[in-house]
């Protein structure tokens, strides 16, 4: 929790400050009869996936969008749907231009 509340705490920062520009992760739930009900952004560099980037409360109808401010960088991204099943972006480099997934169900991981 207090390594959240930092990292928040910096975004807030950096954004305020103008040392950075902002992109968006917009992840489009296209699972047609699936529901999203965690999506996960770590940096590359990172070993765990972290929290939950959805509200507790939300999930992804089909049709539905989520967006996400990040810093730039290099993510990997985590989707997992009503059912348990992933989908997985890996190295996605973000920097000013926004990542657009419109995950769709030929994206799901090796089963």
């Amino acid at each position: 929790m207090l390594k959240l509340f930092i990292s928040a705490m910096l975004l807030l920062f950096l954004l305020t400050t103008g040392c950075f520009d902002p992109a968006k992760i917009v992840i489009t739930n296209e699972l047609a009869e699936r529901n999203i009900e965690y999506i996960y952004v770590s940096s590359t560099s990172e070993d765990e996936w972290g929290i939950n980037s959805l509200p507790e409360w939300k999930i992804l109808l089909p049709g539905e969008s989520h967006e996400i401010t990040v810093l730039p960088d290099t993510y990997d991204v985590q989707i997992v749907d009503d059912r348990g099943y992933t989908y997985t972006v890996w190295d996605t480099e973000i920097q000013t231009e926004d990542f657009v997934w419109e995950v769709l169900p030929s994206d799901v991981d090796q089963l």
